[in-house]
């Protein structure tokens, strides 16, 4: 059986695989690893791949963003909430940490002109990212009141 790391990492590459965009292999394998709802979800990331089409910030840092708000949010949330912002602040430097920067020109110059070269493991690895901060606020996301049946066990 697949521990949950694995399974994001191989759920975001099958997404990747399959033709949806960096933002919604992050979002949609976090969400899903968590018994989450997915409906809606590749809708709302579409705009958000290749850098929200215009080479800015990277998509898959934006997919790990949508999955920390939808998974720790209340359905009462207006403006800030101090665990998601910290949460994504922390992604932000974690992306930074591994990648150098988070702006998608210059990771596709930095890494490789091919697309399926980079975006993949760029998108495997955010994915896995993500996960690790959600997992630290595991019992929020069992509490939060949203669709999701609770955390996967997954030994």
């Amino acid at each position: 059986m697949l521990n949950q790391e694995e399974d994001v990492r191989r759920r975001a590459e099958k997404y990747f695989d399959d033709g949806y965009n960096c933002a919604q292999a992050v979002a949609l394998s976090n969400i899903e690893v968590f018994n989450g709802c997915t409906e809606g979800i590749v809708q709302l990331a579409a705009g958000f791949g290749h850098g929200m089409n215009s080479g800015c910030a990277c998509g898959a840092v934006s997919g790990g963003v949508l999955a920390i708000g939808f998974l720790l949010a209340e359905s009462s949330v207006k403006g800030f909430d101090r665990t998601i912002t910290e949460l994504t602040a922390k992604l932000h430097r974690m992306f930074i940490g591994e990648f150098g920067l988070t702006c998608c020109k210059g990771l596709r110059n930095k890494y490789s002109l091919l697309k399926n070269a980079r975006c993949k493991k760029i998108t495997v690895i955010t994915a896995a990212i993500t996960l690790e901060l959600l997992l630290s606020q595991k019992a929020k996301i069992n509490g939060a009141g949203h669709c999701t049946c609770g955390l996967n066990e997954m030994d």
